[in-house]
């Protein structure tokens, strides 16, 4: 294939039509006359210009990265560019060039960042899949890639129980991280691709596809998600901004722990590497290394998914106190409970500190930031919880309106409503599915699937997912209520069921029980329900951002049950 920057890639596949079907993204340089930029919108050269401009870090991890087994747990921000450079010439080696896509399905680590990086210095566009989803899904998510590259590690490779054929009929090449172990012909070994000089950089265009990631998949197969690197800054602009009290500083210690498939890590990596904090990016918050690694560091600012912050929450009363100079808590993705907030604010020291829940999505970046203090959350059990009120969208930047489902036309102020989100850095398409992107377009609006309430001065108070929602109640109040006044539960769920009261499932904490004389009082005041279902906490099927896939439980728990709503915004 060309090397040079060229309308297709090695298979001939045309560059997309960006936006053909929407309005054009609007691209802003500054909140305001004092906002601090990053530096970049380019995954490819984020940890080069980290290095470039002093930024020492160190960057630490859980555990060593599988691209580099043997190679340290902590790397000044220069050192992690030269792995970088190193990443870039074995995919290179493997035979990837500019345009080309490269598929990456490996076990989560901050090494996924890292390929993804390494690709788009070459001018390819990655294609970042987490680990966890059957073969059937990969396979699906591998055709609409239209025989990408794919990096994987064995696991993967052997779920996927494809011979040398299937694999070559599905990706251009394959390597495996690891040993990828006897008699897998076609799979080329990483290690054995090393050694090779450094590829000419050529990064994508501003406007131009520079990453996909997908969608959580909590109802199904996930969506893959277009962005550039224009879209990326776009979102980025809010995080670096010099915000008060709640801005990200120089002298911060992070500890940052996601799926590093998603495009919140991307976004992520440009405040963190414009600012240059010290960061510890953990990989797998139920791992005692990263527990230890949180009591040894003693961050200054935690940011990780909402359920796993609910399964920190023994981890903030442990002994070694990891969170005792935490200053911000920083929650993405979606709502978070009231109990996990009043619990870690409880666990710092510090005389003041926020937590900030941050409601987000893959297609648009955030939609409504809202900031807490201990006294937000003082209150037990109270309807509703003051967590559902998810805050406002960023001045300047965004705007949400809410709309009739059925007919689209907005709903007035304090009524419940589709909501629709307009800013800038919404995602360039849906990868085969485009029609589906189209679907959820309003001109400049796009349909979130949430169902909520935007008061009289903008706040946006959420009540369920659309598919999931429960009539005249609201399972996400319902599931927050009950976590407060019920301490031995450690998961909730409450399931919409079409003709039947809404289920509740439940696991609680071990050596506790729950009498049908607390459940009762506990729920007095709730929406009648169905008899609680008791199942292990482990047993909840969840997605990569540990989100419930509330439509599979019901189906495993429910044999012929079905929900209300209609999933036509998924």
């Amino acid at each position: 294939m060309n090397p040079t920057p060229s309308p297709a890639g090695r298979s001939g596949r045309p560059r997309p039509a960006f936006l053909d079907d929407c309005a054009p993204t609007r691209f802003r340089r500054r909140l305001s006359p004092f906002s601090r930029l990053p530096r970049t919108g380019r995954i490819g050269e984020v940890w080069h210009l980290a290095a470039r401009h002093g930024r020492y870090g160190p960057v630490i991890v859980d555990r060593a990265p599988d691209v580099d087994p043997r190679g340290p747990l902590k790397r000044s921000y220069a050192q992690w560019a030269s792995l970088v450079d190193d990443l870039a010439a074995r995919l290179y080696a493997l035979g990837v060039r500019p345009w080309d896509r490269v598929a990456v399905i490996k076990r989560n680590h901050l090494d996924v960042a890292l390929l993804a990086s390494a690709a788009a210095r070459i001018g390819a566009v990655p294609a970042l899949i987490t680990d966890n989803h059957p073969a059937e899904t990969l396979i699906v998510l591998l055709r609409r890639l239209e025989r990408p590259f794919l990096v994987a590690d064995r696991r993967v490779l052997e779920r996927l129980a494809l011979d040398g054929e299937g694999l070559a009929r599905l990706t251009e090449g394959t390597a495996c991280v690891d040993a990828p172990g006897p008699a897998r012909s076609g799979v080329r070994a990483f290690t054995d691709l090393a050694g090779g000089p450094a590829p000419p950089v050529g990064m994508r265009e501003p406007h131009e596809p520079m990453v996909i990631t997908h969608t959580s998949g909590t109802t199904g197969t996930p969506k893959l998600v277009l962005h550039s690197a224009r879209s990326l800054y776009s979102l980025g602009l809010v995080e670096t901004e010099r915000w008060p009290v709640v801005r990200l500083r120089g002298n911060d210690t992070v500890a940052f722990c996601h799926p590093y498939s998603h495009q919140r890590v991307i976004t992520g990596l440009l405040p963190l590497t414009t600012v240059g904090p010290k960061l510890l990016m953990l990989s797998d918050p139920e791992s005692p290394a990263a527990h230890a690694l949180l009591a040894e560091h003693a961050p200054t600012l935690v940011e990780t998914l909402p359920n796993a912050f609910l399964a920190w929450e023994d981890l903030a009363r442990d002994p070694r106190r990891p969170f005792r100079d935490v200053r911000l808590f920083i929650n993405s993705f979606d709502a978070i409970h009231t109990r996990t907030v009043r619990t870690f604010l409880a666990a710092t020291d510090r005389r003041l500190p926020v937590w900030v829940q941050s409601w987000s999505q893959t297609e648009a970046g955030a939609v409504a930031i809202r900031p807490y203090l201990r006294g937000s959350v003082r209150r037990r059990g109270r309807r509703p919880p003051p967590t559902q009120n998810l805050g406002w969208p960023v001045p300047g930047f965004g705007k949400v309106r809410a709309v009739a489902p059925e007919s689209g036309d907005p709903v007035p102020a304090g009524q419940v409503g589709l909501i629709q989100f307009s800013a800038p850095g919404r995602c360039l398409g849906y990868v085969g599915e485009q029609e589906r992107h189209t679907a959820k377009c309003e001109g400049p609006w796009w349909n979130l699937g949430d169902m909520a309430v935007v008061g009289r001065w903008g706040a946006v108070r959420l009540i369920d997912r659309e598919v999931d929602r429960i009539p005249g109640a609201s399972a996400l109040e319902i599931e927050d209520v009950l976590l407060d006044r019920l301490p031995q539960i450690t998961e909730v769920v409450v399931l919409a069921v079409r003709g039947a009261h809404p289920q509740p499932v439940l696991s609680l904490r071990e050596g506790t029980s729950l009498e049908p004389g607390q459940w009762r009082r506990a729920t007095a005041d709730l929406p009648t329900m169905a008899a609680p279902l008791r199942i292990r906490w482990e047993e909840f099927p969840r997605t990569a951002t540990w989100k419930i896939r509330r439509t599979l439980l019901r189906e495993q728990l429910l044999t012929g049950a079905t929900g209300v709503g209609s999933g036509r915004w998924t």
